[in-house]
């Protein structure tokens, strides 16, 4: 268990191929903690498998358009994760050169301390570096802590799609932010 002490001695910096494992553990607890109860185990399973799983974290870690932080706790423990990549949301009209933050995910143990707003300073001041005219993210209608965090931002709804897991079907948000 995570004491109280260990959390605030966290040091994020950018993830690296041995990072790996640990981040496909952390993805695929860290989605399951928050969105795990809407899905049959069996569709959670596969989408885990291929969303959260060894090959699309291996892909992203060795693409160098993507940025991928992680906390990692003081026992080398990673605690939350931030992925930025290329757009590959359904954005009409987006801008050349848009980008996207794909992931940003806080263990439990550890939300509320501010993490979250850290990693999307962190998203954004690597947006601007790239130049991005704007950057976008999905959000779940239903999760609203997620949504006021981005609301701080600036971030505005442009439009939703429907996310499905298995034979769920969830509605998503997509935000924009005019960088």
């Amino acid at each position: 268990m995570q004491t109280d002490h260990a959390a605030s001695q966290l040091t994020v910096r950018h993830a690296v191929p041995g990072d790996l494992s640990a981040l496909v553990a952390l993805s695929q607890k860290t989605f399951t903690d928050k969105f795990g109860h809407l899905y049959h185990p069996e569709d959670l399973a596969s989408f885990l498998e291929d969303s959260h799983g060894t090959a699309a974290y291996a892909a992203w870690l060795t693409d160098p358009r993507n940025l991928i932080r992680v906390a990692e706790t003081e026992t080398g423990a990673l605690a939350a994760y931030l992925l930025c990549s290329p757009l590959s949301l359904p954005a009409e009209n987006a801008q050349p050169g848009a980008l996207e933050l794909k992931r940003l995910y806080v263990d439990t143990l550890l939300q509320g301390r501010g993490l979250g707003s850290r990693f999307v300073d962190e998203a954004l001041s690597w947006a601007r570096g790239q130049r991005a005219p704007e950057i976008y993210l999905s959000v779940y209608s239903e999760n609203e802590g997620a949504q006021r965090l981005y609301a701080r931002y600036g971030w505005e709804k442009v439009g939703d799609f429907i996310f499905p897991v298995g034979r769920h079907e969830d509605l998503e948000y997509l935000l924009r932010l005019t960088l």
